[in-house]
């Protein structure tokens, strides 16, 4: 450990990362904020993450293995309660991203000025199979996030738009509220059920910068690409967020929500799919998107096709 007690303490849980995991230590590591503690939670991993892990003799780095898979969210909580006393800031990373060497050094700078704010996050740059996208779009486009319960409305009917893998939050407004990561949803919806909560708790600021590359074009172990069981935990957060909060989400935010989650389901659907299931919810919801979702979609690999 270092001589002096670091401000930060950054989380980074892995399972079976070792084909992205050194990326994203040495963009961790060349932050232009360096008074951190690095807490990597092993969890149950059968590759080589571990020795990837301790190869880099980092005396920032403290190492925390679990023989047997706790899950994301045990694994995180696990990793919070090792933090050093007296951190109040934390860090969320994940073992797929690379982070600019300015993300820690922003952030810090907001809390600091900003003391009603309990949790900041910024712009993500997703790296798929296609080209590069921005998001969120708030953030893309020079808005700032709405708060308290108007936050938690707009991130329950759109789904998370606060980007989990760059957050920074104040430890002391997470013990104080009494929150935790919870595996309602097993590996599943661990961030979006936080961040929900948190938004009703304290204030979220948005750095209309890009912090972090959430690289997704090679295989790799990821419960991002289970996308069935993915939409069925999502549905299921949206219905029990009406069960729990009557008060702030009626039954039309339900509606809303699950047509929102309807239109993201269909972008990871076949074909014939996509076809089937956008005349199905032009039906239901009677909303003549789902109709021009398929036209859309068509003209789209047409235009694809004549370039080939």
């Amino acid at each position: 450990m270092q001589d002096k007690q670091p401000k930060v303490a950054i989380l980074l849980p892995v399972y079976n990362g070792e084909r992205t995991l050194r990326a994203t230590l040495e963009s961790l590591l060349a932050q232009t904020f360096g008074d951190f503690e690095l807490l990597i939670g092993i969890d149950g991993t059968k590759d080589g993450s571990k020795g990837i892990a301790e190869s880099f003799q980092d005396p920032r780095i403290r190492i925390i293995e679990h023989p047997k898979n706790l899950g994301l969210a045990n694994n995180v909580n696990a990793l919070l309660a090792a933090v050093s006393p007296g951190i109040d800031l934390i860090a969320m990373a994940e073992q797929d991203d690379v982070y600019v060497p300015e993300r820690l050094q922003w952030q810090v700078e907001v809390m600091q000025k900003q003391s009603d704010v309990g949790l900041v996050s910024g712009i993500a740059e997703f790296q798929g199979n296609g080209a590069p996208v921005l998001f969120p779009g708030l953030l893309v486009y020079g808005q700032q996030f709405p708060q308290g319960e108007a936050l938690f409305r707009y991130l329950y009917e759109h789904q998370l738009k606060v980007v989990n893998t760059c957050i920074l939050f104040r430890k002391s407004v997470h013990e104080k509220a009494g929150l935790n990561f919870r595996n309602t949803y097993g590996n599943f919806n661990v961030d979006w059920d936080y961040i929900l909560r948190f938004s009703l708790v304290s204030g979220v600021y948005g750095i209309p910068k890009v912090l972090v590359r959430m690289n997704r074009r090679r295989k790799h172990h990821s419960v991002t690409t289970n996308k069935q069981g993915q939409h069925k935990a999502s549905r299921q957060l949206l219905k029990d967020f009406r069960t729990e909060f009557p008060n702030l989400i009626s039954q039309k935010d339900y509606q809303a929500a699950l047509k929102q989650h309807r239109k993201i389901e269909l972008g990871h659907r076949s074909k014939l799919g996509i076809v089937a299931f956008s005349l199905f919810y032009a039906i239901i919801y009677r909303d003549f998107y789902f109709i021009e979702y398929i036209f859309n979609r068509v003209k789209k690999y047409k235009l694809n096709h004549d370039k080939n």
